[in-house]
């Protein structure tokens, strides 16, 4: 019962993320990637901080369980710390590959982090069954469909972006490993504080940050502070506790297919039919994936 309701946070993690790329979109018309993360990140620090302190009982149940050496708050610190230095370096560098690639690529790509997360987990000693390869293989063929209307011909953003997956597949992993040691709220916030001032600390030497800018695009980036950092990276650690982290790569991955589906409902954009064939491959990835492998006595 518990890795189910892990499951159902992660799949409400993903429709977070999925449409927050309606926000992401509009502010990246008007602001600097990085001016985006760093401003999202203090508006879900903020607001997380504020929900702590509202609602103490709701973050005290958030501590790690049965743990035979309980986390110093050195350690809690130093794992929070190291969690949110690789989601900079991923978002940043996704940010950067983006922008010398076209979208399709860019972003079959970036969920190329499905593949490394199980096979990182490998060399740490998890298994993997059968279904399980099986509806990766099925979800890698799906996504490809979905995002590369164009041949695959890498160039250095492919690259770029290619480093940003296996950052985000790095990230999961940090993440399963520190999730059941700290604080679920604690870690999400100091993570989120590591972003905000690398972020902003680059932002001011390599971006014009003008307020009046910033003010044009609040709502879009409070949506995607409070709902997609604020609630969306506390959800993905809650729910890696009891989820693997390659099943959790698989269900995040899905971001893009819910993305898809809110730029045809919410912005009027279109889905043809490869697309169309893309997502119904995708899901069945996603199904065959979560088959027991009943092996033979």
């Amino acid at each position: 019962m518990r890795k189910f309701i892990s499951e159902l946070l992660l799949i409400i993690v993903t429709i977070i993320w999925g449409l927050a790329f309606i926000w992401q979109n509009i502010t990246s018309k008007v602001l600097g990637p990085l001016t985006v993360v760093g401003i999202r990140s203090v508006i879900a620090v903020v607001f997380l901080g504020g929900v702590a302190m509202l609602v103490p009982s709701l973050y005290k149940s958030q501590d790690p369980k049965m743990l035979a050496e309980p986390t110093t708050k050195k350690q809690s610190w130093l794992l929070g710390g190291i969690c949110g230095i690789v989601l900079f370096f991923a978002m940043y560098i996704a940010q950067v590959g983006i922008g010398m690639t076209t979208a399709g690529k860019a972003g079959f790509i970036t969920v190329l982090y499905i593949c490394i997360v199980p096979f990182i987990g490998v060399f740490l000693g998890n298994k993997l069954n059968k279904f399980f390869v099986v509806g990766l293989i099925l979800s890698v063929i799906g996504f490809y469909f979905l995002s590369v209307k164009e041949e695959i011909a890498l160039e250095t953003g492919d690259l770029i972006v290619l480093v940003s997956a296996v950052l985000f597949g790095l990230h999961i992993i940090v993440i399963d490993y520190s999730a059941v040691r700290v604080n679920s709220m604690f870690l999400s916030l100091v993570q989120l504080i590591v972003v905000s001032v690398l972020s902003l600390v680059l932002a001011v030497f390599k971006e014009t940050i003008i307020f009046s800018d910033i003010m044009s695009v609040v709502w879009p980036l409070l949506g995607i502070g409070v709902l997609s950092s604020g609630v969306g990276y506390t959800l993905q650690i809650v729910g890696q506790k009891d989820v693997p982290p390659h099943t959790a790569s698989l269900i995040l991955s899905l971001e893009s297919v819910v993305a898809a589906i809110g730029g045809v409902l919410i912005l009027g954009e279109h889905i043809g039919i490869r697309e169309g064939i893309g997502m119904f491959i995708v899901f069945a990835g996603i199904i065959v994936s979560q088959l027991p492998d009943k092996k033979k006595d």
